[in-house]
């Protein structure tokens, strides 16, 4: 029995706690609508680190330099590319030398006619004899050697080969004793006295095929006592 009552009372509790949250739900007011106004404008202000004070307002107002015009540069147009003939007009080597990825090779470059240098021809070095010239050099003042006084008074004859070294020019350059009779002292006295003869002397330069070249000649001197 106790169990049964209390269940009654649970029930009843249960009950009034919806009666009266019915009753509190319709006792509650209706909401109330307020109309808004039509002419409502909303402002928006600025901070006052934006407001731009009076200095700035001058400098804004100063005139700015004026930058150069930056002119682009003229563009040339591309140069248009040759028109190839069809493969199949041209011939077997042309063809594959059109299928070909060409290569461009380096011209040969002229040379100009400043830079040309002119190279003179070298002079012939060479010695020539008496026969490989065509116009035999001559003494242009002819030597006169002294008969040496002791040869003559005794009248020793002598007899003295020289070699001349000619240069181009008709100078002597170089003077050899190929051969003198007799010998002993009278040679040395021959000798003597043909070498100070051909001190100082010239000749016609020798040519060959129209140009004087050097040449190397021999000539006798022959020392002969009178009668």
């Amino acid at each position: 029995m106790p169990s049964v009552r209390r269940r009654f009372l649970v029930m009843l509790w249960l009950s009034l706690a919806l009666h009266a949250l019915v009753i509190g739900l319709a006792r509650l007011p209706s909401p109330v609508r307020v109309p808004l106004p039509t002419d409502m404008r909303v402002e928006i202000l600025q901070p006052a680190a934006a407001i731009p004070s009076a200095e700035a307002a001058a400098r804004q107002n100063e005139p700015r330099p004026r930058t150069p015009e930056r002119r682009e540069p003229v563009r040339m147009p591309a140069p248009t590319k040759p028109v190839q003939p069809p493969a199949a007009a041209l011939s077997a080597p042309e063809a594959v030398a059109a299928t070909s990825p060409s290569v461009a090779m380096p011209t040969p470059r002229q040379p100009s006619a400043a830079a040309a240098i002119n190279i003179p021809l070298l002079a012939d070095m060479r010695y020539y004899t008496a026969r490989e010239l065509d116009v035999q050099p001559s003494a242009l003042r002819n030597p006169q050697p002294l008969y040496p006084a002791r040869a003559e008074e005794q009248s020793v004859a002598g007899r003295v080969l020289v070699r001349l070294h000619l240069e181009a020019d008709g100078s002597v350059s170089r003077i050899e004793i190929v051969s003198v009779a007799p010998g002993g002292a009278f040679g040395d006295m021959f000798r003597k006295s043909t070498l100070d003869s051909l001190g100082g002397v010239r000749f016609r330069p020798a040519q060959r095929n129209g140009q004087p070249v050097r040449a190397v000649v021999e000539i006798p001197v022959v020392f002969e006592p009178d009668g």
